[in-house]
Parts: C-alpha cells; structure tokens; sequence
C-alpha cells in the first residue's frame, strides 16, 4: 500500500540539520512514518516544505519529496471584493498545483494533521483521484470549538474537509466526543506515541519544560514558577517559532535574570531523550494541547507531570501519573513545591507514569493501529 504523509512542516526532523522548526503533528508523523516504511508491505512517501529550491530525497526506505513552501494561504475578511477574488483566485491555483502533485505522488492513502482550509482541499483533490484521505486531529481546538482556528470566507472549507474524509483520527476520548457532537462524526482513536524506553534512570535532578516559542504554550509561566523556587533546577528547551520572535526575546531577557534555569535553544531530536532522562519533574504550562508529546515522553522516562490546565481525558488524576493545576499559577507553584520536596512521591508518580505509556503509547502498537485503519479503508 502506498501511503503519504502530508507534512508541510516536518522537513526538519527528516533533515536535522536544516534548522527548521516543527510542532507536534509533526513529530507524531515523524514517527508513525518511520514505523510505517519498515514494514514491506506499506510503501512511505512523506511530502513536506523547504524554503529553497524542491527536492526529492530518499531518507531509509521513506522518499521525502519537499516542495518550495508558499506560507499558508489566508484571505482576511475585510479585503475588497476585488483583493478578495485575487486571494480566492490564489488559492485556486494552490489548489490546481497540489492537485497535480498528489496525482503523480498516486499515494493510495494521504493523511494530514491539524485544522485549515486546505483539509478541505486535501479531501476534495483525493475524491477526484478516488484516492482515501485521513484526517488527524492535532489539537483538541481543531474540535472542541472554543477557539476556531479557522477563519475568512475560505473557513468553510475545513468543516467540510472533515466530513469528507474517509476517517478522522483522535488522540484523546475528549476529542472523539467533540468530533462526534459537532461534525457527527465518529472518530477512531490512535493515541500519541511515543518508543518505548528501558528502565527510567533514578539520577533525575531537574525541572524540565519543553516547547515552542508560542504564547499559548506560555513560557513566561515557567520563568515564573522558576523564580518562585529557587533552590530547584530548572531546564527550559525552548525551538524557534518565526512568527514570535519577540516571544523568544522575551524568554531569553528574563532567562538572564534566574541564576537556577539554564535555557537551551533547538534542540536536536536525537538529545531530547537525554533532557527527559534527568527530569524528576515535567511541567506542561499549554492554554491547550491535543494530547501533548512531552507527555508520553515524560512518562516513558518516568517523570511525573505537573500540568498548568492541559489534562486530556483527565488521564494525570484517572492514572495517578501527575497533577493538574486547573489553570491558577498559585496551586501550579506549591505542586511544583510539593513534588520537589517529596522523592517517594515523585517515584510513586513516575513509576506509574512509565506503566502508563508503555501500555497506551507505545509506538509499535499504535502504528498497529494506524496499519489496521489503512487497511480497512484500502482492502
């Protein structure tokens, strides 16, 4: 079975030393890829962005075809009737070009993570080419409708997009309740995954954070609890985002002023697993996530998670792998405090924790998962 990810921003995980920045659909696509083209009876394509010139690469038995990325297409809402055509007229010709792209990439299945108006034309393009198409919930946003993602003229094109594709994946039980209440849909679960991982290492010293510089994972936050307490050490990991430069500033500015964090910028894929290594506590500080990654990864490592207001499925209290703050800094401050004080609990917390996800995240399972819904949609 062919089957191509479509991933515009996870060049930089296949080519690490690009310097390009990536988020977690990514990372899951990443990995799902991988262990999608070790099996002979799948072949991968994955079709991703560069800022230069297009390539097609071979990266193990996955060929990477990276095509020169335009930005995401968006027509505002106040443009003039004239500007507005333009725009539409735009996308139209996007829309023509990934058309012919998919047509010669002939991909039985294509699978794309997180909402946009262009799930709406991944879906459309794949019922002309009678090809099945995937969608995968990214962030619980992409569902819950508190926060629409999606707007202009163009916006109805992602609810169609949905309803339109042959299956849509959820990360979380939450998500499969919001998907099935506002697009009717039932949605099949394949939880974030992660490698399994020997034994958690019982040299753990740091509080760790890790994301990018985005406002809704709110840095800030983690500067704060840091400052909060002092006698512990604290280690941000935080990647670029192009969009908020000033964001990263910011962080940096403050990062200065704490004499117990140390902060590292983007960080390669290939140590991150070290970072989480020495953890003895992970601290999530979102506004919201999907299911998030650090997640699994802190919990393979055996690291209890201390979470602002991030709980899918409220899995921190319902498996006893960590706390939730419920959104007020002060409780997130005196866990933080509770946790660092207390190694028996903190080792109660993360033995779980690692229990947790090599039961419900482990990689080889779920890409089972993933290569039982292929095939039911391509018998």
């Amino acid at each position: 079975m062919k089957v191509c990810f479509i991933s515009p921003l996870g060049y930089g995980l296949y080519a690490q030393d690009g310097g390009y920045p990536f988020g977690g659909a990514e990372l899951q696509f990443y990995l799902l890829s991988g262990e999608l083209a070790e099996d002979s009876n799948f072949r991968v394509t994955v079709l991703t962005t560069v800022n230069g010139s297009p390539t097609t690469e071979r990266r193990g038995a996955i060929t990477l075809i990276a095509r020169r990325g335009r930005g995401r297409l968006t027509v505002p809402s106040h443009l003039t009737w004239l500007a507005w055509c333009l725009a539409v007229s735009n996308y139209g010709v996007a829309f023509l070009e990934m058309w012919n792209l998919l047509r010669h990439i002939d991909a039985d299945v294509y699978l794309h993570a997180g909402a946009g108006v262009e799930v709406g034309a991944y879906a459309m393009i794949c019922r002309l080419l009678r090809r099945r198409f995937v969608y995968v919930v990214a962030s619980s946003a992409d569902v819950e409708g508190s926060y629409d993602k999606v707007r202009g003229p163009l916006r109805r094109l992602y609810p169609m997009g949905v309803r339109l594709a042959d299956a849509v994946v959820c990360r979380s039980l939450e998500q499969q309740a919001w998907l099935l209440t506002r697009y009717r849909r039932a949605g099949v679960l394949i939880r974030t995954a992660h490698p399994a991982r020997a034994a958690p290492s019982r040299d753990k010293s740091t509080v760790l954070w890790v994301g990018r510089a985005h406002p809704l994972k709110q840095p800030l936050m983690f500067l704060d609890l840091a400052h909060r307490l002092p006698s512990e050490p604290f280690v941000m990991i935080i990647m670029d985002d192009p969009h908020h430069y000033g964001l990263l500033k910011a962080v940096r500015d403050r990062a200065a002023t704490l004499a117990n964090l140390t902060l590292h910028e983007n960080v390669g894929r290939d140590r991150i697993a070290d970072f989480f290594e020495r953890a003895k506590l992970f601290v999530n500080t979102s506004t919201y996530e999907g299911f998030p990654n650090t997640f699994v990864e802190a919990a393979m490592h055996g690291a209890p998670i201390l979470s602002w207001t991030v709980n899918p499925d409220g899995v921190l209290g319902r498996h006893r792998i960590g706390l939730c703050a419920g959104g007020s800094f002060d409780q997130l401050a005196a866990s933080a405090g509770e946790l660092c004080a207390s190694e028996v609990r903190r080792e109660e917390l993360g033995s779980r924790a690692a229990a947790y996800a090599l039961e419900h995240h482990n990689l080889t399972r779920c890409a089972g998962e993933l290569k039982a819904l292929l095939n039911s949609l391509v018998p």
